[in-house]
């Protein structure tokens, strides 16, 4: 421990969806889901002991993206000690006003 923290990274291009023709689509099966994405992160979050979580989404963002994603947040928050990292890494095109992921 000497000042540097450490999280646990959630998403990124590899969870498919990113680009066009990609089948793989990992986030669509994460959806409806929430309650057990979270149960996991938070078991590896404590298993590690790393200092928090990353959210990396790169899909796009749709209603039931943001629904997603704000259970998740909101999941994590509460079950993640209050001193935990919790951050998100959008796409830089959608970190936009008027587009959901910023202003939602």
């Amino acid at each position: 421990d000497q000042g540097k923290k450490v999280l646990l990274s959630f998403g990124g291009a590899g969870m498919g969806g990113s680009w066009e023709g990609d089948v793989n689509n990992c986030w669509d099966y994460c959806y409806g889901r929430e309650a057990q994405v979270v149960d996991r992160l938070v078991d590896l979050v404590n298993m590690m002991g790393f200092d928090g979580i990353d959210i990396d989404f790169e899909d796009d963002v749709t209603p039931a993206a943001v629904e997603f994603l704000t259970l998740v947040t909101q999941g994590l928050r509460d079950r993640l000690p209050a001193n935990a990292e919790l951050s998100h890494v959008p796409m830089d095109s959608d970190i936009v006003r008027g587009k959901p992921y910023y202003d939602d």
